[in-house]
């Protein structure tokens, strides 16, 4: 039985190793799960979050806020738009004074920016398209299509700037520069085209040094043209500061140009370009009417400086040269462009023709001119010439004067001192700018009163006894001739010019009113200018008691009768310009109708033709009767005849008709005057002839009015 029961516990070789080799799979397998679970577990990575791409409406509000300031030319503002990278790239003086360089180029009047909404170009950058339509002073309006680009930079959008965020096309080696386009100066004719000042076409020779390879040819060449020494010319060019500069060395006629053209091309280093000069081919000839030019100040040049003047032009600055600047000159236009270093033209922004100058046809008769220049003389003083049919002005003579073309081409230091020191004044044309007491010219004006106002006739009769003392005031008043007239009518009193019957008259008129007496003579054209159509004139005086009680203070405010009887012999404080007096007279001559004075009779362009003419224009009539104004007439013609005046008239072949006058001027000798008109039956001339401290009126101007009068009428008609 023993032996029974072991045989049953014991397996078979076979299944004993099946077991055995699944209890070490098993083993293998418990031990690889215990190693397992004894290692670490790895952490995992997170995802990265995206970036918020930045919004375009910060863009768009960055770019409408560049474009405001840019038409507030608030460059400063706009500096401050640009991203970080793009303001390293350019300092913001530098920003600024572009920009102002280029608006300053353009002259700029106005800009308006039009903005599109921005496109994203990348997460981080963008474009935004915008317009911009200016408003140039030379070249006109100008629009033109450009873009921003911006990139998002820390925070917020900047603008990545450059050069072509101003205009397209304008790269950093370019520029923006306005071609200036300058009309020729237009001339100044006489009445019959005779020309008192014009430009002569002049060719200005100069030096490029750096294109010089035979400067000893070169100096002998220009030495023999200009006439000038090779060491003064080589002096011109020697200072310039690159060698690609132009340096203008001297001028010759075109003629000489034109002769010489082949010599001055073979040279390499020489070049040349047109030029104008102003020219005055009758010299000295009315001086002050014609006036001159000179180089523009600085303080005229910050105001036209936007309508293409620089600081090497030339401007009128007195007569005719500067009142008629805006005709003489024209209008100047001007191409506004993109341009690359050596100056071609990469695109055309804006372009205005310039509009042409007009000439000025004055109603002078130069032959009357130089005539009464001449019978002048060097005496200090003045003539006025009118034609009493019209208003026109046909001479304007006042010494001294000066030479319209010295002071043009550049007077030396000294001459332009010796010229503003002369105590005589040379640049004041006393003919419609000087003011001098009229003394017994006045007296026209108080007779006409007297017959209109006083009814007094032309045979009223006076007593001259030589002293008056008609105001009772204590005062003994001489007449000019001390012995006294004696008895005379009121025609002879302005025939003789007898003091004491204009003295009586004055006082009369002035106790009917102190008032009546002034608004004559302003009726008269004095007291006020005379409307000139062109020059600045005096408007000279004519006091009554509203002026006195400004003028003066204290007891002197107060109007007396003196004051109204030395107005009525014209002294006190009566002043009146020649051309006022020549005026009056005229109208006298006329038969009362005053005239405008009409120095301009037509501006015409050679283009446009005929820019304005200018016909007679009345300023009014004299409050006189037409049998006023022939008593009155007739007593001026007895002055040349029989009167105060007649030795400086015997033998002349001319009716003639005036007045003359001698007006106190102390401490000197008086103011000499005549004014007069011819001929006497058929005026056709006014004349008022003034002499500085030139003594008796009757004396010594009277002589030069008979000349002026015989020297016009004898001219062919």
């Amino acid at each position: 039985m023993s032996s029974n029961s072991s045989s049953t516990n014991l397996l078979p070789v076979g299944k004993w190793l099946q077991r055995t080799a699944l209890a070490a799979i098993l083993a293998a397998t418990l031990l690889a799960a215990c190693t397992a679970s004894a290692t670490p577990t790895p952490v995992s990575t997170p995802t990265p979050v995206p970036t918020p791409t930045p919004s375009l409406q910060g863009a768009d509000e960055v770019v409408r806020a560049y474009l405001q300031a840019w038409q507030e030319s608030d460059y400063a503002r706009m500096y401050t738009y640009l991203s970080p990278s793009a303001q390293a790239g350019i300092p913001a003086d530098k920003f600024t004074s572009r920009y102002k360089a280029i608006a300053d180029e353009a002259t700029l009047q106005s800009l308006v920016a039009t903005e599109s909404p921005a496109q994203r170009t990348s997460a981080t950058a963008a474009v935004a398209a915008f317009s911009i339509a200016a408003e140039t002073s030379l070249a006109g309006p100008f629009r033109l299509d450009n873009q921003l680009r911006l990139s998002y930079q820390g925070t917020q959008w900047g603008i990545d700037w450059t050069t072509e965020s101003i205009f397209p096309l304008l790269g950093p080696e370019k520029l923006v520069h306005m071609f200036v386009q300058v009309p020729s100066r237009a001339g100044i004719y006489d009445r019959r085209g005779l020309a008192l000042a014009v430009n002569e076409n002049l060719v200005e020779l100069g030096v490029v040094p750096g294109k010089v390879t035979d400067e000893a040819l070169l100096l002998r060449t220009l030495s023999g043209l200009l006439g000038e020494p090779e060491d003064k010319i080589k002096a011109r060019y020697a200072a310039a500061a690159r060698p690609d500069w132009f340096m203008p060395v001297g001028v010759i006629s075109a003629a000489a140009a034109d002769k010489n053209e082949d010599l001055l091309s073979s040279i390499a280093g020489i070049t040349w370009r047109e030029k104008d000069k102003r020219s005055y081919p009758q010299a000295s000839l009315a001086a002050q009417v014609v006036g001159y030019m000179a180089r523009i100040d600085a303080k005229t040049l910050e105001r036209l400086s936007g309508q293409g003047y620089n600081e090497t032009d030339m401007l009128g600055v007195a007569g005719l040269e500067a009142w008629g600047e805006k005709y003489l000159g024209g209008t100047r236009g001007g191409t506004l462009a993109i341009i690359s270093q050596d100056g071609r033209i990469v695109w055309t922004l804006a372009e205005k023709a310039a509009k042409s100058s007009a000439s000025l046809y004055t109603t002078l008769d130069s032959e009357l001119q130089r005539t009464a220049e001449t019978i002048l003389g060097t005496r200090v003083g003045a003539i006025a010439a009118i034609d009493v049919r019209n208003g026109e002005v046909l001479a304007l003579v006042s010494y001294p004067g000066y030479d319209p073309g010295e002071l043009t081409a550049g007077t030396p230091t000294g001459g332009w001192e010796a010229l503003l020191n002369d105590p005589h004044h040379p640049f004041l044309d006393r003919a419609i700018a000087g003011v001098y007491p009229p003394g017994s010219t006045f007296k026209i004006i108080t007779l006409a009163a007297g017959l209109q106002e006083l009814r007094l006739s032309e045979n009223t009769t006076y007593y001259c006894a030589g002293r008056w003392n008609g105001l009772n005031d204590g005062a003994i008043r001489t007449c000019w001739v001390p012995t006294g007239h004696g008895s005379l009518t009121l025609f002879q009193g302005l025939a003789q010019s007898c003091d004491t019957v204009f003295w009586e008259v004055g006082k009369a008129l002035n106790e009917r009113s102190p008032y009546v007496l002034p608004q004559y003579a302003r009726a008269f054209g004095l007291g006020q200018v005379s409307g000139l159509n062109a020059l600045d004139e005096a408007q000279g005086l004519i006091p009554d008691p509203d002026w006195k009680a400004k003028a003066y203070s204290g007891a002197e405010q107060n109007w007396l009768p003196r004051d109204a009887v030395n107005m009525a012999i014209g002294q006190g404080d009566v002043l009146a310009t020649p051309l006022q007096m020549a005026n009056l007279v005229a109208a006298v001559a006329n038969g009362g109708t005053l005239y405008r004075p009409r120095l301009i009779r037509e501006i015409r362009s050679a283009m446009d033709g005929v820019v304005a003419s200018f016909g007679p224009q009345v300023a009014g009539q004299l409050p006189v009767s037409a049998a006023n104004l022939r008593i009155i007439q007739r007593a001026m013609e007895a002055v040349v005849t029989q009167g105060s005046a007649q030795r400086a008239f015997i033998g002349s072949p001319v009716r003639m008709a005036g007045k003359s006058g001698t007006a106190e001027a102390p401490p000197g000798e008086p103011h000499g005057w005549f004014v007069g008109f011819a001929p006497a039956d058929n005026p056709q001339i006014a004349v008022a002839v003034v002499l500085e401290h030139g003594g008796e009126g009757g004396k010594n101007a009277a002589p030069l009015f008979r000349q002026v009068i015989e020297a016009y009428l004898a001219q062919p008609r």
